[in-house]
């Protein structure tokens, strides 16, 4: 397991309740949907690390965001520029995006590792779509990024907006013809409503969950997938769809 003991060279709030950490990490090759478990404290209190997603690596700047959720993450929140975090990874099974006209739908903080996914499509000159939904319109991060990045791009949501939208009820009246492939991720009752839609395209799922380990060990994060148990961490965390079995 790599470990390495970074310095915080930038902190951003992007809401009351999601930040992110820039480090300078030379040397690693993160893809699309690996993530790095990060150790909140020295001690053993919290005693779990907490995965986070890739957001972004140019050069050999990595960029993590996190939501607050719980007092690990809060605590990680109080830390500053200037201070140092022991980070391990990066974890999950590499994949390679198909080379195919892409639509990435995101739900909430699923936004995050679906910009590391849109920088990917970017730089390969691979076209794409997005589809953006939050609970609240004081929830949406990224979005000059985004856009920069995208052909089209819609934003919406549950509140704040004139009409009440959610990604989902979104993709039911698009056009899925004029894509070829789809990413998706977001909560996972988000995931099981995009099932359901039963898309003409292959659908790729950005799964997320809590995960103890993150090597594989714990099987804590275990799903059903093809009729078998995978685990997110090392098997995932990307996974197409269809094959998902959310009712095990």
């Amino acid at each position: 397991m790599i470990s390495r003991k970074l310095k915080v060279i930038r902190k951003t709030w992007y809401t009351q309740e999601i930040f992110g950490f820039e480090f300078d990490y030379p040397g690693i090759h993160p893809m699309p949907g690996q993530f790095f478990q990060i150790q909140v404290d020295e001690g053993i209190d919290p005693f779990l690390n907490r995965p986070i997603s890739v957001a972004s690596y140019k050069a050999t700047r990595l960029l993590l965001i996190i939501k607050v959720v719980g007092r690990g993450t809060r605590m990680l929140g109080e830390k500053s520029t200037g201070e140092d975090v022991t980070i391990f990874g990066p974890f999950g099974k590499r994949f390679n995006p198909r080379k195919k006209k892409s639509l990435l739908v995101a739900g909430g903080i699923g936004i995050a590792p679906l910009h590391f996914l849109a920088e990917h499509l970017y730089s390969n000159k691979i076209p794409f779509d997005l589809v953006y939904g939050v609970r609240t319109t004081k929830d949406f991060i990224l979005k000059k990024e985004m856009r920069r990045m995208c052909g089209k791009s819609l934003f919406v949501a549950e509140q704040g907006f004139a009409r009440k939208e959610t990604a989902v009820s979104v993709i039911r009246r698009m056009r899925m013809e004029d894509y070829e492939v789809v990413y998706s991720c977001g909560p996972k009752q988000m995931l099981i409503e995009m099932q359901k839609l039963k898309l003409p395209v292959p659908v790729y799922a950005f799964c997320e969950d809590f995960l103890g380990c993150g090597c594989g060990l714990c099987l804590g994060c275990a799903i059903m997938c093809k009729h078998e148990y995978k685990r997110i961490c090392v098997d995932g965390p990307i996974f197409e769809l269809r094959e998902i079995d959310f009712e095990v």
